[in-house]
C-alpha cells in the first residue's frame, strides 16, 4: 500500500539552530506526491498537469510534529491516498527519520493534505482517470472503498 520516497534533510531544509523548519515537512509532502503519480504521470504528477492546463492546489492541510530533522540526516516519506473524490484526493504522508541501517526507527511528522483539481478558471474538474488507475494499482485505502 502507498509509497516510499527517500529524503535528505539539506542544510536549506532547517532553521539557524540545525532542526527542520516544520514548513519543509509540507515541502517533502510535495515530493512524496509527485514520486507516488510519477509512473502514471510519464513524471512528474504537477508540472504534467500544468502542461495540461490544470492544476492542483492544497485546499486543507495538517500537520503533527513529533521529532526534528537536522540537516545531514536522511528520512522516508510513506505517501497513502486516503479519500479519492471525482475532483479531489486527500493524501497522508508520514515522513520517518531513516537509521544508519536503513530502518525507519522514528517518526518525525504526520501531514494529511486535500488536494482539488482546477481548470483554468480555477473550476474543479475530474481528476484524469491515470490519476486514479494508479491508486487502484497500488491498492491504497482509497481504492478499496470504491471512493
Amino acid at each position: 500500500m502507498g509509497h516510499t520516497t527517500d529524503i535528505h534533510v539539506d542544510w536549506g531544509d532547517t532553521d539557524a539552530g540545525g532542526l527542520i523548519y516544520f514548513p519543509r515537512f509540507f515541502h517533502f509532502a510535495v515530493v512524496g506526491l509527485n514520486d507516488y503519480f510519477a509512473p502514471a504521470m510519464d513524471g512528474h504528477l504537477m508540472e504534467s498537469l500544468r502542461r495540461d492546463g490544470f492544476v492542483l492546489p492544497a485546499v486543507d492541510a495538517s500537520g503533527s510534529f513529533e521529532s526534528p530533522l537536522r540537516a545531514g540526516e536522511r528520512a522516508v516519506v510513506e505517501t497513502e491516498v486516503t479519500d479519492l473524490g471525482e475532483a479531489s484526493l486527500t493524501v497522508t504522508f508520514e515522513v520517518f527519520r531513516t537509521g544508519s541501517d536503513g530502518s525507519t526507527d522514528e517518526r518525525a511528522a504526520t501531514l494529511s493534505v486535500t488536494f482539488v483539481l482546477v481548470d483554468g478558471d480555477f473550476e474543479a474538474t475530474p481528476l484524469p482517470e491515470s490519476v486514479r488507475e494508479c491508486v487502484v494499482e497500488r491498492g491504497d485505502g482509497a481504492a478499496a472503498g470504491g471512493a
